[in-house]
Order: structure tokens, then C-alpha cells, then sequence
């Protein structure tokens, strides 16, 4: 993506004009000091971005402590856990946990499933056999202990909380697992993708039911850093042409920003805000 518009690429910045409107969103690896992912969450709930997902990475910092201690200090932001394992977390209890998240959100809680990577499943030696059927399983299991529903996966106990309606997205590359999303999820959330490839996935993820599309770039606003076809790259101004462009091209329901540089939080943040807010300038 470059910082100069074409033509053409004003034609899309008028045809994002004629669209409905696109939330916004900012993704976060969790290798920073937790009280700094914390206050990312705040600052970017006071700037009006409007979800921030946190990584789950088994051993890194916790997402949803950081979340649940971000809830009470922020009023609109979504709160969203991305992308967690059902191989390392039970779906029940990781159920249970967002749903009180997303009662003391006050109904802000997103919760994303995936098949879980190496970072995350190396250090315990694990590996997976099924993905499909793994995630299948978890949002149902997920969706029956969120919404207090017998089923023959679970009993709701009598101790159990109140039913809530908290969303459910996939997180993966595969296209069985993005069809998955469609006939099962709410929504999917996809990254680390070639952004000249993303219409496939997009397309595996709309092809059973219009699902919410979360399309996340990864950004590298560091001026040293190499080519990457799945980032976009340069100043905030060229990143958010590079988002004007790829609503424009698949009609996201969230475009958002994995920052992905390892610079400091604090940096990072301020540049991706400033790219939000060039954004929605421009359409």
C-alpha cells in the first residue's frame, strides 16, 4: 500500500462515502507490562475506537484480566479476546469467564476461538488432530454455557449465571475453518493474510451466512521495517488511505490495526489512533 492515492484509489475512497458505516479496532499481542495493556484499552476507548482485541499466547499476559481490569474504566470500547484455544482453555469455563466480562462490561464482551498456534501450544507439547470439529465443539459448548441452554454438551447447574448474549468469532487462515465461522460464529476475525489475497477469505467467511467480517491488517509504522504483504506499511496517513482501501475493496464490518512493530505500547498506540482518525476523515 503506498501513501500516494491514485484514480483509482480515490474512486474507492468515494465508494466507502456510499457504504454503511465501518467500526474501527485496534489488536494487541500481550508482551507488554499488564498496567500498559491496560491503559492501551482506556486510551483507546477515549479516542472512540470502537473494539480492542487482546491476544491470548497461553503464557503471556492474561487477556482477560487485562480486559475485565479495563472494563470499569472504559464505557464504549468492545472487549475482545483474540484468538483463545479451546486445546488449553475448557470452552465452558471460558464461556463462563466472558460472560462475566461481559457483565461487568455492561454487554461489551467479543469472544474469538480459534485452533491455536505455536506459540501458544509448542511450549506444552501439544498439537491438534481435528481443528474444524475442536472449534466446531467449543462454540457450541461456549454458546450453550453463555446462554444458560440444556443441551447434550452441557446442564446448567443451579449455581449458574444468568443467560447473556455474548458474540462468538473465529479466528483461523484455513478455508474449513472460516466456512465453519459462516454456518456457526458470529463472526470471524481475519489477519495475518496477504492483503492482495483477502478476498478468498472474506469469501469462505460470507459463504454460508453474512456474518460479521473483522478484517484486521497487520502495521508496521517503523520506518526500518521490511516488506511485509500482509502489513500496512509507512506514516498513519498511508495506513489509513491503506484502510479507506480495503473497505472499499471487501466491505468489512470492522477494519482494524494489529500492531505488530514490538515498539513501545504507548508509540504504537498513538500512531494507530492517529491513523483511525485520518481514516474516518477520509470517509
Amino acid at each position: 500500500m503506498t501513501s500516494i492515492l491514485s484514480r483509482l484509489e480515490v474512486g474507492y475512497i468515494l465508494a466507502v462515502k456510499q457504504t454503511k458505516p465501518c467500526r474501527v479496532g485496534i489488536w494487541l499481542y500481550p508482551d507488554a507490562p499488564a498496567a500498559d495493556l491496560v491503559e492501551a484499552v482506556v486510551s483507546a476507548d477515549r479516542a472512540g475506537v470502537d473494539e480492542m482485541w487482546i491476544a491470548d499466547e497461553a503464557v503471556a499476559r492474561e487477556p482477560l484480566m487485562i480486559l475485565a481490569a479495563a472494563a470499569s474504566q472504559t464505557t464504549n470500547v468492545k472487549l475482545a479476546v483474540g484468538i483463545t484455544t479451546p486445546v488449553l482453555r475448557h470452552p465452558g469455563a471460558m464461556a463462563s469467564s466472558i460472560a462475566t466480562l461481559d457483565e461487568l462490561s455492561g454487554g461489551r464482551a467479543i469472544l474469538g476461538f480459534g485452533v491455536g498456534g505455536g506459540q501458544s501450544l509448542d511450549p506444552f507439547g501439544l498439537s491438534v488432530e481435528k481443528p474444524v470439529a475442536l472449534v466446531r465443539d467449543a462454540i457450541r459448548t461456549a454458546r450453550d454455557v453463555i446462554e444458560c441452554r440444556s443441551s447434550d454438551r452441557y446442564q446448567p447447574p443451579g449455581h449458574a449465571a444468568p443467560a447473556r448474549s455474548v458474540p462468538i468469532y473465529v479466528g483461523a487462515k484455513g478455508e474449513q475453518l472460516n466456512r465453519l465461522a459462516s454456518r456457526e460464529a458470529d463472526g470471524v476475525f481475519l489477519s495475518g493474510f496477504g492483503l492482495d489475497v483477502l478476498a478468498t477469505p472474506v469469501e469462505w467467511a460470507r459463504s454460508v451466512r453474512p456474518i460479521h467480517v473483522a478484517l484486521y491488517a497487520s502495521v508496521r509504522f517503523r520506518a526500518d521495517a521490511a516488506d511485509d504483504p500482509t502489513s500496512l506499511m509507512g506514516d498513519p496517513a498511508a495506513v489509513a488511505a491503506g484502510m479507506v482501501q480495503l473497505v472499499g475493496w471487501h466491505q468489512p464490518e470492522t477494519i482494524g490495526l494489529a500492531l505488530v512493530d514490538g515498539d513501545r505500547i504507548g508509540a504504537m498506540m498513538e500512531q494507530a489512533m492517529e491513523a483511525i482518525r485520518l481514516f474516518h476523515a477520509m470517509v
